[in-house]
């Protein structure tokens, strides 16, 4: 009788102990798949943020080439208006 609630009793104890194991087996995965997802989210991220520098350089580059092109009417019109100044006079 006495090994035989010994015997229960460590089965018992034993079932116990592998749920633990399994739940805390599953903890353990579900903890690495929410590292994996952030950084994924992280990489995404840095990416997007790439991605919105390269095309604020290239936006700065077309703004300054139309500043660029603005200069030299503005320049270009001031030289003719002065060349009709000076051919009336």
């Amino acid at each position: 009788m006495r090994a035989e609630g010994a015997e229960r009793a460590y089965r018992e104890l034993k079932v116990a102990v592998d749920e633990k194991l399994k739940d805390a087996y599953r903890a353990l995965e579900q903890a690495q798949a929410n590292i994996s997802a952030q950084m994924d989210k992280q990489v995404a991220a840095e990416y997007r943020a790439q991605q919105a520098e390269a095309e604020a350089r290239e936006a700065k580059r077309a703004l300054e080439l139309v500043e660029e092109a603005i200069r030299r009417r503005l320049l270009t019109d001031s030289v003719r208006q002065f060349d009709r100044l000076n051919a009336v006079a």
